[in-house]
């Protein structure tokens, strides 16, 4: 299962992708707008983004016409072999993955909110059916749920196309990404800051600190040499 960080946010970027435990970066023109207002161009922060992240990187079209998805596809596509095209899954966003993946673009497809349209996208060989559970979850219903039905109907049906968790709010939802073996979960900054702050490892490491520092000081040799 890869592993994304969903921001726009460069400073975020540089510190977890020095972890080295993500597999890229996933934004939107919601987080790019955020990094906007901070006075950069959009394409000081999308290039910036790029230039920082060793793997995927995952780029929306802002249009819902045909012809313009083509022309912002085949530009984002542009900035490198390891960036996804992002499109919403309309009928218009399906067709054009299709004849992007005739000219070996690859896709992810956004905004699904039901099976048939995680169908569709597949069949049009997407890369990615992106779910945005947590937004799922504002309409009643379980996003998680979802995910799960069309990540099987996908192995179900010999789709190529993998399923991208997104959205999540909480660490409990990464594992149930992972007990499903879903394709790629997207995770915000502040999640994986909460998941590195659980209070059983901080608690855990002072109770190794505070037995090795009751030992004597000249028994310390191993470390201080």
């Amino acid at each position: 299962m890869k592993v994304f960080l969903d921001s726009s946010d460069i400073n975020e970027i540089k510190e977890i992708s020095d972890y080295g435990f993500i597999d890229g970066v996933t934004t939107d023109p919601v987080s790019i707008a955020r990094e906007v207002t901070k006075g950069s161009t959009t394409e000081q922060v999308i290039t910036s983004i790029i230039k920082a992240v060793n793997g995927e990187v995952h780029i929306q079209v802002v249009s819902q016409d045909y012809d313009s998805i083509m022309a912002q596809a085949f530009k984002i596509h542009s900035l490198g072999m390891n960036v996804i095209v992002n499109i919403p899954a309309t009928f218009t966003g399906i067709k054009a993955m299709l004849k992007l993946n005739e000219k070996k673009v690859k896709c992810s497809a956004l905004s699904v909110y039901n099976t048939v349209q995680a169908i569709m996208a597949a069949q049009n060989y997407a890369e990615y059916v992106s779910i945005k559970t947590g937004k799922i979850k504002n309409t009643a219903e379980d996003g998680m749920e979802l995910a799960y039905n069309v990540n099987q109907t996908f192995k179900n049906c010999g789709f190529d196309a993998k399923v991208l968790v997104g959205g999540i709010s909480n660490p409990e939802d990464i594992t149930r990404a992972g007990i499903m073996g879903a394709g790629a979960i997207s995770v915000t900054y502040p999640l994986l800051k909460q998941v590195e702050g659980d209070i059983n490892t901080g608690t855990e490491i002072a109770e190794q600190m505070e037995a090795w520092n009751r030992i004597a000081e000249s028994s310390r040799t191993f470390f201080n040499k």
